[in-house]
């Protein structure tokens, strides 16, 4: 209030001087007894102070005041020189608060802005999350935020020295960066670490622009969590590496790891019990130079070594080579499988890349791998020998049998009429017990002769196959009602033992048939797993569910009166599964049984091949 008085005193006190210093000029000029337009303007001097003062009343007290300075100069004159010094003086008085307005105007705007610059700004400064310093030329605080206070204390003091709140041992570097920021005008992402009141240790990321020559702003960031987060995340890569490495020491394969110089890093515990080595001794060693040592104690080692060099040169890849370990000190006698891959470095990185190779012991698989090949040989001769037997007892038991058989049809033949009934019917009875005989041995032979070759499978074209079968059955079909589904697909097979599966089930489902008109339906469906399944349908009297089983056994009759030995069902399910298939049999009393079973597809490279 008081500055306010003291203000508009100081005022009115420069508008009072104004005019007694314009009338003193005026009555020591004789302006004020001669008027002329001089005088008009010299008494007009006041009424631009009195304007900008008081602004409209000053410029209308001012033109009174100015007026009756001319008084004495404009009695007497012309009315046309009232009126222009009138006009004159109420102009300049015009003209002057037009410039007050204007100049007040600006005035106010520039004092709006700068508050609005200085409340703003220093409430950003005060309430930024960061650590704001104000700094000389040493690094010495001038004046801090509200964050520095609180993060790094001191809460009562406006400055701080250079020691105080840096740590010692990034003082060096602080100042050079300090000097640095003066040189260039700006620093950015540095990491150091300052000091708290309570001597804690706080690593911050900075930032910093010049103000002025001897001043610069310093903006830290709290790097607590982040360094935490990242103590956390190297310790957990430790953890995990640890625990992965105890992992892979616990298999039996050998890991070998190589970067891309050709520098060993790491192996497996296996790699050293593989070779009898310690493998600290492996680590830190050119790759070549451990080569040397692992065809050393290899059998082949130089074959070995070649083939692995050439993949080092050429940066290719090395699979499946087989090295066996020759029996010595601290090292077993062992067959090995070695791969060695090369790592590429990440897209867009030069880092990175090198080897990993792997040693497999594939001792234990090596020595199954021959037992079997052992045991297959003994196999297939044991398959032989049991065929060369089957054969010479066949053609032993088959040669009495059909002398028997000949005998007793020579002595029906001959003696015809002249044998008394009951020893004719023995003869005719023994006959057929001959007869059944050898069918059952023919029926063995057959089945224990049935093998496919599995290079003899073709593309086989089922639609012919089953009309040919048909055509070969038409006797046996004759008033049967065969009804076979439309485009029967092609499959792998042999087309010879595919026709006789065929006839067998259509064989049986017409012999066992008890209806008065048979039929016997065909049909196929398509297979998600690489093959067709094909259904022998018929009307027949159906078969017991314990029974479904057991008709696909050698020899097997459901029904003793039916002529044949029952073995064609056998023969069915020999012949699918040596063509990689299944057979099983479905049926319901009284409605009939439904043979399926399933076969492969043509392979699709044979089928590209039969188009060529």
């Amino acid at each position: 209030m008081r500055t306010r008085r003291r203000r508009g005193r100081v005022k009115a006190g420069a508008v009072v001087g104004a005019y007694l210093l314009t009338a003193a000029l005026l009555y020591l000029s004789g302006l004020a007894g001669d008027l002329s337009v001089a005088g008009v303007l010299v008494a007009s001097l006041p009424v631009a102070v009195a304007t900008f003062v008081f602004s409209v009343p000053g410029a209308v007290g001012g033109t009174v005041v100015s007026l009756s300075l001319l008084t004495p100069g404009l009695i007497g004159a012309r009315p046309l020189m009232w009126v222009l010094s009138t006009l004159l003086v109420v102009g300049v008085s015009w003209v002057c608060l037009g410039l007050s307005y204007m100049w007040r105007r600006r005035t106010k705007h520039v004092q709006v802005v700068r508050r609005l610059e200085t409340s703003y700004g220093e409430e950003i400064f005060e309430n930024s999350l960061n650590l704001i310093h104000v700094l000389d030329r040493e690094g010495n605080v001038v004046r801090r935020n509200r964050a520095s206070r609180e993060l790094l204390g001191w809460p009562h003091k406006r400055s701080l020295h250079l020691t105080e709140y840096v740590h010692v041992e990034d003082i060096g570097r602080f100042k050079a960066e300090l000097e640095r920021l003066f040189e260039r005008g700006e620093v950015r992402d540095v990491e150091l670490r300052f000091v708290s009141e309570g001597k804690r240790g706080v690593p911050v990321e900075l930032q910093g622009k010049r103000v002025t020559g001897r001043v610069a702003v310093l903006e830290a960031r709290d790097r607590s969590e982040v360094v935490s987060l990242e103590m956390q995340v190297a310790e957990a890569e430790v953890r995990y590496r640890h625990l992965i490495e105890r992992g892979i020491d616990t298999m039996d394969l050998g890991v070998v790891l190589l970067d891309r110089t050709g520098s060993l890093l790491w192996c497996n515990r296996a790699v050293g019990k593989f070779f009898g080595v310690d493998r600290d001794e492996l680590v830190g060693m050119k790759a070549i130079r451990v080569l040397d040592h692992v065809a050393h104690v290899l059998e082949d080692g130089e074959r070995f070594a070649k083939v692995v060099r050439e993949a080092y040169q050429q940066g290719t890849a090395v699979e499946g080579q087989e090295c066996r370990v020759r029996l010595g000190p601290g090292r077993e006698s062992r067959m090995l499988m070695f791969r060695s891959i090369p790592i590429e470095p990440a897209a867009g990185q030069r880092e990175g890349g090198g080897r990993i190779e792997y040693y497999t012991d594939i001792t234990r698989l090596k020595k199954l791998q021959q037992e079997l090949e052992e045991q297959k040989g003994r196999l297939e001769e044991t398959n032989q020998k049991l065929k060369e037997f089957n054969s010479a007892v066949s053609h032993e038991v088959r040669k009495p049998a059909l002398g028997a058989l000949w005998h007793v049809d020579m002595m029906l033949n001959e003696y015809n009429g002249k044998l008394p009934k009951d020893v004719r019917d023995e003869l005719e009875r023994m006959r057929g017990r001959l007869e059944r005989m050898r069918k059952l041995i023919e029926d063995l032979t057959h089945f224990s002769a049935i093998r496919v070759d599995k290079e003899a499978f073709e593309r086989v074209d089922v639609d012919r196959v089953l009309n040919n079968t048909i055509e070969d059955l038409a006797t046996d079909l004759a008033g049967v009602n065969v009804r076979v589904a439309k485009q029967l697909p092609r499959v792998w097979g042999v087309p010879t033992r595919i026709a006789e599966l065929f006839a067998n089930l259509l064989v049986n489902a017409v012999k066992f048939n008890d209806k008065a008109l048979p039929e016997v339906e065909i049909s196929w469906d398509d297979r998600a797993n690489g093959t067709y399944e094909f259904i022998v349908q018929d009307n027949g009297p159906g078969i017991e569910s314990q029974y479904l089983e057991k008709i696909f056994g050698i020899f097997e009759r459901l029904d003793a009166k039916k002529e044949g030995t029952g073995a064609g069902l056998a023969f069915c399910r020999r012949i699918v599964k040596e063509h990689g298939g299944r057979i099983w049999a479905e049926s319901e009393l009284g409605k009939g049984t439904v043979f399926r079973f399933t076969l492969s597809k043509v392979p699709a490279e044979k089928e590209v091949e039969s188009v060529h």
